[in-house]
């Protein structure tokens, strides 16, 4: 396929007119449709934008081939942790990889300098990246209220304990513990640990049989679980608990899109539903934010665990060492508060 050919599958995929493309890019129209029809080709500098408000690679749109190794995510899912306890300037768990170069680099630069007050870290369950690259029209409402994408590699096994354990030791799995689906209460440090040394308060707000309601118990953090409960009772506390304004770290758990997935497919339309759940329930927490945190230096994260696959039955899957389930990206937004 020709590059106009790749240009027009992915602006079709988005959902968008051609002069919908081009107003993301700030560009005519007929910029857009001498593109697809081969006439002109992108600029280095406009094939840059395109994917960086699309968030596609540029083999994509150059129609490249790459091989499976070629696109596996460098950058572990460890490396958040400390970047985490950097954005809030403490010091990192005693375990913790080092910090992810990309985020922390976009903190001092979100905050002129300064660190942030609040973190509220909104955790989806088992969004993948190719998940998020081929149905990125249903992620509008993430993307409108995100500044920075960080694509990660998670670890193995690729199961809910095992990442979530690792995203907030930023320990392998041999290191935290949990090396296969259990839910152990974690004893190495973590960064709730460091939060709590540096005298910050936390919410953990969870519901069900879900690990981020295990792994992490017996500190003194403030846990809101709902054990009969699902995400409608999870996310009515999330709201709660921003507005109260009691908290320096708050973590939000939506388990929905995995449930789903796992009973009927990840490209079903029954899981698609529950990623658009997720996508608008993250972009109502940032109006949250944005209305009521002005006083605050706040980091938000779209923060996924792992991906998943698809398997015999159409229906869904993780834990397994593939492209699929192995590469997610994490999506972030910083506000600065009122001067």
């Amino acid at each position: 396929m020709s590059v106009g050919d790749n240009i027009l599958k992915l602006r079709k995929r988005l959902g968008l007119s051609q002069g919908g493309f081009a107003e993301k890019l700030f560009l005519s129209r007929q910029t857009v449709s001498q593109w697809e029809t081969d006439q002109t080709m992108p600029t280095l500098d406009n094939l840059k934008i395109i994917c960086d408000v699309f968030g596609v690679s540029t083999d994509e749109i150059l129609g490249v081939n790459v091989s499976p190794e070629a696109v596996r995510n460098t950058e572990s899912l460890d490396s958040i942790c400390a970047a985490l306890a950097y954005s809030m300037g403490i010091e990192p768990p005693e375990y913790a990889a080092p910090k992810n170069c990309e985020l922390s680099k976009y903190i001092d630069r979100v905050f002129d300098g300064e660190k942030a007050d609040r973190i509220i870290m909104y955790n989806p369950d088992a969004i993948a990246q190719w998940i998020y690259e081929k149905y990125i029209h249903l992620f509008n409402d993430v993307l409108a209220n995100v500044d920075v994408k960080v694509p990660l590699a998670s670890v193995m096994p690729s199961v809910t304990p095992v990442c979530f354990g690792t995203m907030y030791t930023g320990a392998q799995p041999e290191i935290h513990g949990i090396q296969k689906y259990e839910k152990p209460v974690i004893k190495i440090d973590t960064i709730f640990d460091a939060l709590i040394r540096a005298g910050k308060k936390i919410a953990l707000i969870t519901y069900g049989k879900v690990s981020l309601s295990r792994i992490f118990l017996e500190r003194n953090i403030d846990y809101f679980h709902f054990e009969e409960g699902n995400i409608v009772n999870v996310n009515a506390k999330a709201v709660e608990v921003i507005l109260r304004d009691e908290h320096d770290f708050v973590v939000i758990y939506n388990g929905n899109y995995d449930a789903i997935m796992h009973k009927y497919g990840p490209e079903s339309a029954e899981a698609l539903g529950e990623l658009r759940t997720n996508c608008h329930i993250f972009s109502c927490i940032t109006e949250l934010v944005k209305n009521n945190w002005k006083h605050h230096n706040t980091l938000l994260g779209f923060a996924m665990d792992h991906g998943c696959h698809e398997i015999d039955g159409n229906s869904g899957s993780h834990g397994l060492d593939m492209l699929e389930d192995i590469n997610i990206v994490h999506l972030y937004k910083g506000f600065g508060k009122e001067k």
